[in-house]
């Protein structure tokens, strides 16, 4: 028996890592709406949303609403195994997925 490693190729072969992605951005008539995903400073997963225009203004008198959802950095992981169990039933498909986004991954298998 032996172990068998690969190295994955990513789109780029050496993406950088992020801190930051913007989930949403968009405008419709006079209407915008932007959603995104931060780590914070201290480690935490924010996603902050900011909604302008007539239709936000049928609810908030100044046309404006922002917001924020805040997980505290310890259940960071525990976010991130939920999204990996909900998003992916393979390790085929996991793995074409971290190619695709150029995030640098080692695949090993024991035979």
């Amino acid at each position: 028996m032996s172990v068998t490693r690969q190295q994955g190729k990513g789109r780029s072969g050496n993406a950088s890592p992020i801190r930051q992605l913007t989930i949403k951005d968009e405008r419709e008539g006079r209407d915008v709406r932007h959603l995104g995903i931060e780590i914070g400073d201290d480690g935490s997963l924010v996603l902050e949303g900011h909604d302008l225009g007539p239709t936000v203004a049928k609810f908030w008198p100044d046309g404006e609403y922002e917001y924020w959802l805040t997980v505290p950095a310890n259940y960071k992981d525990t976010v991130l195994l939920w999204l990996i169990k909900e998003r992916f039933s393979s390790d085929v498909e996991f793995r074409e997925w971290l190619d695709e986004k150029g995030i640098p991954h080692e695949f090993a298998n024991w035979t």
